[in-house]
């Protein structure tokens, strides 16, 4: 029992902080306004739940209503999280350890110590007289010869006539005074007490056994391999350790935003979801419904597992706002690959991230259609508005009541939500009045714009520590200052309303350093709550500094974007222009005089950043991948599932149109060339090899994959 205690109790402590520490400001959010009432912030304060909804009759105000209801942290809903899963078997293993304390202390037994003083009822220091006495009157009482009663006599033979031996015994009386206990000193001895009825003829011994064995052997070791099996198979992010492998396989240098989903949707928790009887019939129909939402030309599409096909269909509907229309046989599972994105998409920047050549670089491309993609699914945007404006149209459709139905008359005189922004609340209560929308539902939209941050100052500069030209091989420094700003006030940790989205989170922002020729992805940074907090509360923009490793000589238009992976149409994006030069033997010469006069930290750190790019360190990569590449057995077809793709078929083929004949593949357009190209095509032939390549693919192995 002991050993099962040292491992239940510190493992339910953590579980259950762990369940109460979370997220429990959801919906809410703290707004200071002033006791004038004009609108500023001061020093009065005041609480109300971010989610307040005037209009509730409509479609967005009931989804905002359920949406908040729903994430709303219950104590019931804590407690319930830890009887799900693993938690289960910490549940049982309380129940043994209970049921054992239940048996040892329903009769406790307790070793009374040794008395004679307390037996005989004298004072430590009776005399021989006193002793004698005391004994004879005892003896007239317990004696058997005296008392018939059995328990008597057992008495006076277990306790009476020991106490009045020892104190009459000189040498028995001096070793109990000094070591309490009339034969000397004792060695201890530990134990357990427990109840006779346990262990008699006709008790508990056998069922005692059980519980002994399987609390506290078998239990813990299950839990202990259950815990090393988890391990093997989960990597970073609890994903898959073959989803990261399959990632590895799919990723594209120039992956586009309408390939995101199906990119997703090849984890390997969306292939052990079962396809189950019934489905074949709703994936179809969803095949027909969102067809101008995926690559409908696509023949390839049709060859994947129908666990794939599903996933990659409940995840366009999560974007198309059709999850609360599901038919019931899809309902759970869409929940549960909702739920699933978030974690997925943190693992999948990790793998995007992964270097193409010994500087560190990556693609750039396929990091920014993970934000875009990332902004559609949270707000429940469509990807083909998205595509088809970029920013206009699918910004404002993430503001309360707008639809592809009423958009049009407010993106003829305002295109953007960014535009919006800039207007003043009457303005904004004028042009949606012109478009008709009720004054419920202007008064929505205003307050929901309160929600939305601006990004009020983006200044960026190159730099060279101590030095004013930047060479092939230097350590360039971005230093950036950002200001961020809200009508409505900080949110102040609080998460923003997400009617459409089942996938609780809070707000996230990154910063992407790229060349914007060759797709290379020189740094990026994931904001911090702290550094996010600073730049709304701050009087002063946040000064951030990102490093990175310089590039072949010749001039780059380099792009420096700030996107949120939450919001439409808020990115903050820059352009700035970067010359490298050649090193030539005057300035390694003037570098060379000027470091010897630097103190020996500085050359320490420089040594020690030359070493963290050192050739022994770096891996080579190639491009291998083809359009036909995926993880043969997992997104390939298998004989189980050659049924359930036949009724998806049979099905779509019934209810519609046949599918398009397979169209010639498009190439993708080369970015245009700007005028600094020409500059530093004149070096091509004085680059290395390796880096006059930045279009190569990474060879990617499953050891890489999984680091």
């Amino acid at each position: 029992m002991s050993v099962l205690g040292t491992f239940l109790i510190p493992a339910t402590i953590a579980r259950v902080v762990g369940a109460f520490t979370s997220s429990s400001r959801v919906g809410r959010r703290v707004e200071t306004v002033k006791d004038d009432g004009d609108g500023e912030a001061g020093e009065g304060s005041k609480r109300r739940m971010v989610t307040e909804v005037v209009d509730v009759e409509s479609e967005w105000g009931k989804a905002a209503l359920a949406a908040a209801t729903r994430r709303r942290m219950t104590t019931g809903k804590r407690l319930g999280g830890l009887f799900r899963g693993t938690n289960l078997l910490y549940t049982i293993g309380w129940i043994v350890m209970i049921a054992l304390t239940a048996y040892i202390t329903k009769t406790p037994l307790q070793e009374k110590r040794f008395d004679p003083y307390d037996i005989l009822g004298l004072q430590v220091g009776a005399t021989t007289k006193e002793i004698k006495s005391s004994y004879r009157k005892l003896s007239l009482k317990y004696h058997p010869d005296k008392n018939p009663d059995p328990a008597a006599a057992e008495y006076f033979a277990d306790s009476i006539a020991p106490a009045y031996k020892t104190l009459t015994d000189d040498a028995a009386r001096e070793n109990y005074e000094k070591y309490g206990h009339p034969d000397g000193k004792q060695s201890t001895k530990l134990g357990i007490a427990l109840p006779e009825t346990l262990f008699g003829k006709g008790g508990m011994a056998p069922v005692m056994l059980v519980l002994l064995v399987v609390g506290g052997i078998l239990l813990p070791l299950v839990i202990a391999m259950c815990s090393i099996r988890r391990m093997n198979r989960f990597g970073g992010n609890n994903v898959l350790k073959q989803t990261q492998v399959n990632y590895a396989h799919m990723l594209k240098p120039a992956l586009a935003l309408s390939k995101v989903p199906e990119t997703l949707s090849v984890a390997h928790e969306f292939i052990e979801m079962p396809f189950t009887d019934g489905q074949d019939v709703a994936v179809s129909h969803l095949l027909k419904e969102l067809k101008h939402e995926y690559d409908s030309k696509d023949q390839k599409l049709m060859k994947r597992k129908p666990s794939i096909i599903k996933a990659h269909m409940l995840i366009v509907a999560q974007t198309s706002r059709r999850l609360s229309t599901l038919p019931a046989i899809l309902a759970a599972d869409a929940k549960k690959i909702v739920a699933t994105v978030p974690r997925l998409m943190k693992e999948i920047f990790n793998i995007a991230s992964m270097p193409i050549n010994r500087a560190g670089h990556s693609y750039a491309r396929p990091q920014i259609s993970f934000m875009e993609f990332y902004q559609c699914f949270t707000q429940g945007v469509p990807l083909s508005a998205r595509k088809r404006d970029q920013d206009g149209t699918a910004s404002l459709l993430q503001l309360p009541h707008f639809s592809a139905e009423n958009v049009n008359p407010v993106a003829k005189k305002c295109k953007s939500v960014s535009a919006l922004l800039k207007l003043s609340s009457e303005d904004v209560i004028k042009l949606l009045r012109d478009a008709r929308f009720s004054e419920a539902a202007s008064k929505d939209v205003e307050r929901h714009l309160g929600l939305i941050p601006r990004v009020t100052t983006f200044d960026v500069a190159l730099t060279v520590d101590g030095e004013q030209e930047i060479l092939e091989g230097d350590f360039v420094t971005a230093d950036l200052k950002i200001k961020l700003t809200r009508s409505g006030g900080p949110l102040g940790g609080a998460t923003p309303p997400l009617p459409f989205c089942a996938a609780e989170r809070k707000e996230g922002w990154r910063v992407f350093v790229y060349d914007q020729s060759t797709n290379t992805l020189l740094a990026n940074k994931v904001l911090t709550d702290i550094e996010l907090d600073k730049m709304e509360r701050g009087q002063e923009p946040l000064a951030i500094s990102m490093q990175f490793m310089g590039m072949p000589s010749g001039m780059y238009n380099l792009g420096v974007t700030m996107m949120s992976d939450f919001w439409i149409g808020v990115d903050a994006k820059s352009s700035i222009m970067m010359k490298v030069s050649k090193p030539t033997a005057a300035n390694l010469a003037a570098r060379e005089a000027k470091g010897a006069s630097q103190s020996d930290l500085t050359k320490a750190g420089e040594v020690e950043s030359e070493s963290d790019y050192s050739e022994d360190d770096s891996e080579d990569y190639s491009d291998d991948y083809s359009d036909d590449d995926y993880p043969s057995d997992e997104t390939g077809t298998s004989e189980s599932d050659d049924e359930a793709r036949a009724r998806i078929n049979a099905t779509k083929q019934r209810g519609g149109a046949q599918p398009p004949p397979p169209q010639p593949k498009k190439t993708a357009a080369r970015p245009p060339e700007d005028e600094s190209k020409a500059v530093q095509a004149k070096s091509e032939d004085a680059k290395p090899k390796e880096e006059s390549k930045p279009e190569e693919k990474p060879k990617v192995d499953d050891a890489t994959s999984l680091d």
